[in-house]
């Protein structure tokens, strides 16, 4: 490289923060898992559902 590649209005120190940033780990539109990034939190189970009893059905002979 010599001196002329460089852009001398250029600043010499960029305007961005430091530290850490959050990556939120979402699939993608089609629905590929993420590769890496913060988990999302686990819901809740919600309330339990009882099992509707039906009568029970006759099954065939199989053999």
């Amino acid at each position: 490289m010599t001196p002329g590649d460089f852009d001398l209005d250029a600043p010499l120190y960029l305007n961005v923060g430091t530290g850490p940033v959050v990556v939120p780990a979402e699939p993608d539109e089609y629905g590929t898992a993420p590769l890496f990034g913060e988990e999302t939190p686990a819901r809740e189970p919600g309330p339990r559902r009882t099992p509707r009893r039906t009568a029970p059905t006759e099954q065939g002979q199989l053999f």
